[in-house]
């Protein structure tokens, strides 16, 4: 019986010595612009920063939708590490709250998103007075964390369908033994 026990934790152990911790999600640290930012000036260029190395989705990564539902046009969308950055046009900014959805793909093969939501304070342009702004600024970044959800994969790892089949062989085995001695 002992012998069996023994061979059990054997199989346990080398059943579970080549698996690795599952990979966490990388999670937004940043943003430019940030949570929460009231701007004066409309972003020219969106930078997201996350906790790991990140690639780009299918689909669209960066999304900019105005007071109005209008989205911005987003062009030159790269991802560089842990950053991605999106080039926006902000001739179609205007005054108001806007939403920045993201989505980013995960080392791990997950899909994780969020929204960022910030405000223009754009002044309106008249026909007759040309408008100029005279002082630029930057929008401010964000450290805190916005939110966000995670598409998972599913299903089972499959070092624990590997470790299940080994308990019940195990077990099937000493269940034979055991019959035999009696």
């Amino acid at each position: 019986m002992i012998r069996y026990l023994i061979a059990l934790v054997l199989a346990l152990l080398a059943a579970t010595s080549g698996v690795v911790p599952a990979s966490a999600h990388a999670e937004l640290k940043s943003s430019n612009p940030a949570t929460g930012a009231m701007l004066d000036v409309a972003p020219k260029q969106v930078e997201l920063v996350f906790s790991a190395a990140v690639s780009l989705p299918e689909g669209e990564a960066v999304v900019v939708t105005g007071p109005d539902g209008a989205k911005w046009p987003v062009t030159q969308a790269a991802a560089v590490g842990s950053t991605i950055t999106a080039a926006v046009d902000p001739a179609a900014a205007k005054s108001g709250a806007h939403t920045l959805a993201w989505a980013a793909l995960s080392d791990d093969g997950d899909v994780v998103r969020g929204t960022i939501n910030f405000t223009l304070n754009v002044p309106a342009v008249t026909s007759s007075v040309p408008v100029t702004t005279t002082a630029t600024s930057e929008a401010p970044v964000s450290s805190a964390p916005t939110s966000s959800t995670t598409e998972q994969s599913g299903g089972v790892p499959a070092w624990v369908w590997i470790v299940l089949g080994l308990v019940v062989l195990v077990g099937v085995i000493l269940l034979v033994r055991r019959r035999k001695e009696a």
